[in-house]
């Protein structure tokens, strides 16, 4: 018995050995194999595919950006071992991506695995159900604790109990918040508690939000500080509508410094208003330091149009003839077809960002195939801005020689008028090449033979231009006007103030002016006018565009005989403006071509 066990224990000893040698060779083999599966790189064919499911819109952007693996999704794979610590990761950010957002119990089952050469790792989320705001306590303390504008925020606020907790919410009105602060004046503000507390157990939310505006500051004496003695104190303060003592507003004290940078006196306007210059009872001295513009501007240009040929114009701008803010502008406009010289002078009103008095005076001669006339023209104006709306109240005296059918008239003509033009947008540089806008114009004018006239007549006239862009950038162009004249003697009615089209800018296909009554060939102008046009323009790339178009027109004295011209374009957006070239097919022969080429440069409004 005693050799039988001991045989048998050699036996076991036997097989233990055996057993352990396997075990050592496997062991042996996976340590081998580790450099290769755990810790080499990617080599760019083995490539990581993130599914992730089961959320969309905002809360799948906010997975994707919190999702520790999703930087490598259609990109070469890292390590294995990087592959799985990234994957691990996955549920903690997930649970982040959703919270704010208001879910917080989101179920996700995940998976990682290698097909072939592709790692897939797929994510399905259930959200679950958005946790529910419990108690919402929202005040604001100190003297803003009755300002209308925190009122109004705590009013627009989506913050409320039983409905779902969004943090952006919170967020957005906390800064709004501490923005109305830094708006209205009240630079001692502080946060005193912000939170948001989440009790998983009842799933449920509460917010808390204190803010302690302090006390509110207020604006004092408006004082200039110029680098040289530019424009008077008094003149200076018709550009500000702040009242020492009132509480502090930004928006006035950048409408000040908008107004001043917007003038032509200065180059620079800077508003040094620190509440660290307030004193015991709050009040901030508003101090403005203005940098002064050259006094004199000149300028100068030189192009080509169809209507006018060649040209040359030059110019004169004197920025500021006195302390009280005169300026003066003058001209001079060489062309092949006309030349004219002009003048402006222009003196401040009550409140000159809006008013101004004006005297102006021109000569012009013109010598067309369609328009023979010489004339000069003084006057005086007043020009209120009211809104988008430009309104000018003229009085302007007239003398001018023209031809009709080879016979000299002189007529001398005192002519009131109002013009009203609402042009939007407002802004100059936004009005270039506007995706939409308008321009609206209303004018009259006329005379009386018993005051200074040698006729009576009475103009009224509309214009007006409409562009509207669709969703792929094409736009389309209307343009129209009318006008009618009733006169006592119609040959006393200089050329400059008879309608004529055709051209350019009216209708295309056929030269300036040459649409009109006429007698042996001469045109003569009409007493009405009608014109339509109709424009769709496609853009081709960044800067260039075509177009087609129809223009419709004419001036008569009785019954109207519509021109209409036809065409394509191909417009330009330069650096100087827009550039139209435009091919325009007159389908009314005489008095238009078959083809008439034209060319324009600027701005739309």
């Amino acid at each position: 018995m005693r050799q039988t066990k001991k045989l048998h224990s050699s036996q076991a000893r036997g097989r233990i050995f055996v057993g352990s040698f396997a075990h050592a060779a496997l062991i042996l083999a996976l340590l081998l194999s580790l450099p290769t599966a755990l810790f080499a790189q990617g080599d760019g064919s083995v490539t990581v595919d993130v599914s992730i499911s089961g959320v969309e819109d905002d809360l799948l952007s906010n997975v994707r950006g919190f999702l520790p693996l999703y930087q490598f999704d259609d990109k070469a794979a890292p390590t294995v071992g990087r592959l799985r610590y990234l994957h691990g990761q996955a549920e903690e950010a997930i649970d982040k991506a959703l919270a704010p957002f208001g879910y917080y119990r989101p179920v996700v089952n995940s998976s990682l695995e290698q097909v072939g050469d592709v790692w897939q790792a797929n994510y399905e989320i259930d959200a679950g159900d958005r946790i529910v705001t419990s108690t919402v306590d929202i005040q604001v303390t100190g003297e803003a604790e009755s300002d209308p504008a925190f009122l109004e925020a705590i009013e627009e606020s989506t913050l409320a109990v039983g409905k779902p907790l969004l943090h952006e919410d919170y967020e957005s009105l906390k800064q709004r918040f501490q923005v109305l602060a830094s708006q209205r004046g009240y630079f001692d503000a502080a946060l005193k508690e912000g939170v948001i507390r989440i009790d998983l157990k009842k799933y449920e939310a509460s917010v808390k939000l204190h803010f302690d505006s302090g006390v509110r500051y207020y604006l004092g004496e408006v004082s200039f500080n110029q680098d040289k003695p530019w424009l008077s104190e008094e003149m200076l303060l018709r550009y500000s509508e702040i009242e020492p003592g009132q509480v502090y507003l930004a928006d006035d004290l950048q409408q000040l410094q908008g107004d001043l940078s917007n003038t032509e006196y200065y180059d620079e306007v800077t508003l040094d208003v620190s509440p660290e210059n307030a004193d015991e009872d709050h009040v901030i001295p508003v101090v403005v330091n203005l940098k002064a513009r050259n006094p004199t501007r000149y300028s100068f240009g030189a192009g080509y149009g169809t209507d006018t040929g060649a040209r040359v114009k030059a110019g004169i701008t004197k920025r500021r003839i006195n302390q009280s803010g005169h300026h003066f502008t003058g001209e001079v406009l060489i062309s092949e077809l006309r030349y004219g010289i002009a003048g402006d002078y222009t003196i401040p009103g009550s409140d000159p960002r809006s008013d101004a008095w004006g005297l102006r005076g021109s000569v012009e001669d013109e010598h067309s195939d369609t328009s023979d006339y010489t004339s000069a023209k003084f006057g005086g104006y007043y020009r209120h801005r009211d809104g988008l709306w430009m309104k000018t109240y003229s009085l302007d005296y007239l003398v001018e020689r023209y031809e009709i059918s080879d016979d000299d008239e002189n007529s001398k003509l005192l002519i009131p008028s109002v013009e009203w033009t609402r042009t939007y947008p407002a802004e100059l540089s936004e009005r270039i090449y506007p995706d939409h806008g308008t321009l609206l114009q209303l004018s009259i004018r006329g005379a009386s033979e018993d005051i200074l006239s040698d006729t009576s007549f009475i103009q009224p006239m509309i214009s007006g231009k409409w562009i509207y862009s669709f969703g792929n950038s094409t736009r389309l162009i209307a343009r129209g006007a009318a006008g009618t004249t009733s006169v006592s003697d119609f040959d006393q009615l200089p050329t400059s103030l008879r309608f004529f089209t055709g051209g350019d800018k009216t209708v295309r296909g056929y030269a300036y002016n040459v649409i009109g009554p006429s007698l042996d060939g001469d045109v003569l102008g009409g007493k009405h006018l009608l014109e339509s046009s109709l424009e769709y323009e496609v853009p081709v790339s960044e800067k260039w565009s075509i177009a087609a178009f129809a223009d419709v027109g004419d001036a008569f004295d009785d019954e109207p005989d519509y021109k209409t011209g036809v065409g394509l374009g191909i417009h330009w957006r330069s650096p100087i403006g827009p550039v139209r070239l435009d091919f325009g097919h007159a389908l009314d022969v005489p008095p238009g071509k078959r083809v008439r080429v034209h060319l324009t440069i600027g701005s739309d409004l």
